[in-house]
């Protein structure tokens, strides 16, 4: 009976362990949420600013449903392809939009 008891106790704890480690799983999947506009923008401001060639040139960034856009002067076109480059790679980047214009 001891035993009959010990095996039941032990299968309730593996099967409460394991129905509590699938909720919290799904807390965590839920948790995970897409960044607010403002926090995009600023994260690819941020990855943008990192490299100093394009940090010299005070790019402004936006952001709308995570289509992010650049403005600001290039001299260069691989200045204008690199930002876009860099901007893409940032999580939850959908689509970049790339208004830089030449320097005159």
């Amino acid at each position: 009976m001891k035993r009959f008891a010990s095996q039941t106790l032990l299968l309730a704890a593996l099967a409460f362990s394991g129905a509590f480690a699938s909720h919290a799983y799904a807390d965590g999947a839920v948790a995970v949420a897409a960044p607010t506009d403002a926090e995009l923008a600023s994260a690819v401001k941020q990855a943008l600013d990192a490299d100093s060639e394009l940090k010299a040139l005070d790019l402004k960034v936006s952001s709308s449903k995570g289509e992010v856009t650049i403005e600001g002067q290039m001299s260069d076109d691989q200045q204008m392809f690199k930002a876009g480059q860099i901007a893409e790679q940032v999580p939850g980047v959908k689509f970049v939009i790339n208004k830089m214009e030449q320097k005159s």
